[in-house]
């Protein structure tokens, strides 16, 4: 497959292969090799489509503006709530492309952003920064601090740290292997963001709930996921505005 012209950034084409790190190469083929069936097993099903559900309630009230970058956007779960998209496995760009042949999706790391400066009034990223190093999240936030404008926002999600602590989960490999508090985002931030909102999602063990059960106990936990319980939560959905 040839590079979209929309992949390349004052000439350069996007890290090949050999410029990745084996780890980050170990990530791309993983989520290569899930794209051809990544909607149907993982969001098409009751425990898929209320982690969506939270999700996109929160992004539709965060994200601003016209102009807004989906990043990791895997096969295109939320390109309807974005203008562009962008993700370093090639194979879930072309199903991305396929869904939304309007979008320019862009075949790039997180990195290493195809866009000019101030490009964006939002960037969110949902699932990535679990997966990356301390080291590389402090990466991904310099490079959304440059595309977005003056005020804009950048939405992430990360595993809540304290949650993990509590039950005892110890994550191994790269997969979902960082989390966070929310007080850690001043650290990785560099002063450069303030923090304007924050959700807990997936408060309850959602897999131990009925199936008929979820879609009504959705509405419980948005609200819950908005009080001091939400430290509790599985997830930390945080809204950062930037501020130079």
């Amino acid at each position: 497959m040839s590079p979209d012209p929309s992949d390349t950034l004052n000439g350069q084409a996007p890290a090949s292969a050999e410029e990745l790190s084996a780890e980050t190469r170990e990530v791309v083929a993983y989520y290569d090799a899930l794209a051809p069936t990544y909607d149907a097993n993982r969001f098409g099903n009751s425990y898929g489509a209320y982690l969506d559900g939270l999700e996109r309630r929160a992004l539709r009230e965060w994200l601003q503006g016209p102009r807004v970058l989906d990043l990791a956007c895997g096969t295109g779960r939320f390109l309807d709530l974005a203008s562009e998209g962008l993700d370093l496995s090639e194979k879930m760009v072309e199903r991305a492309r396929e869904r939304w042949p309007g979008r320019r999706i862009h075949h790039a790391p997180a990195w290493n952003i195809p866009a000019a400066d101030g490009s964006y009034d939002s960037v969110f990223a949902v699932h990535l920064f679990m997966h990356l190093h301390l080291g590389d999240i402090r990466r991904v936030m310099g490079e959304c601090r440059r595309v977005l404008r003056r005020g804009g926002v950048l939405v992430f999600d990360f595993p809540n740290a304290l949650r993990r602590r509590l039950v005892g989960y110890q994550a191994t490999g790269w997969h979902a292997g960082t989390e966070l508090m929310t007080w850690d985002l001043r650290m990785l931030g560099g002063g450069h963001w303030r923090l304007t909102g924050s959700r807990g999602l997936a408060l309850a063990p959602i897999h131990r709930l009925p199936h008929a059960a979820r879609p009504a106990f959705m509405a419980a936990e948005v609200l819950l996921g908005r009080t001091p319980l939400k430290h509790l939560a599985s997830y930390q959905l945080v809204k950062l505005e930037k501020v130079d």
